[in-house]
């Protein structure tokens, strides 16, 4: 049940990225058009491109730690046996799981920190861009969790 559920909000998390990766680019792309073609500079975009980018990447993080697909040392997995290779997954996975509530507490101090502080040209504040560490790192922690239990699974039905 677990399973299917965290693959749909994987799924959501996905075309988020995806639309906020659009927007980002739409907006540029008007911003560079609007102020070479017709003068006008809105200023107030270098923010919205930073708050839009962090949550672009965080997000897009998210997925790839939730389908395993982040970087990994493949030449030391390859050059282990099936055990060695779901003990030493076992190990990243509780490793990541411990950096990641590392980061949603610290994230979280630094982001009600940075409420307080707007952006340059806008009246918003920045912490709304530094919330993403937080936020993501907790579905990361979710994320990670769950692949510990697949492959905690994956042994027992193994032996």
């Amino acid at each position: 049940m677990l399973n299917a559920l965290v693959r749909r909000v994987l799924d959501a998390m996905q075309f988020i990225a995806g639309g906020l990766f659009t927007a980002l680019f739409v907006l540029n792309i008007l911003r560079i058009a609007t102020r070479y073609f017709f003068g006008i500079a809105w200023i107030w975009l270098p923010d919205l491109s930073r708050l839009i980018f962090i949550w672009t990447v965080f997000i897009g993080a998210s997925v790839l730690v939730g389908r395993n697909e982040h970087l990994l040392m493949d030449v030391l997995l390859e050059r282990l046996g099936p055990a060695g290779r779901r003990r030493l997954g076992l190990l990243i996975q509780a490793g990541q799981a411990a950096f990641f509530l590392l980061l949603i507490v610290v994230g979280s101090q630094i982001a009600l920190v940075r409420m307080g502080i707007p952006f340059d040209t806008w009246e918003v504040a920045t912490g709304w861009a530094y919330l993403a560490v937080p936020v993501c790192a907790a579905f990361m922690l979710v994320f990670s969790l769950n692949l510990i239990d697949q492959t905690m699974h994956s042994k027992e039905n193994s032996q």
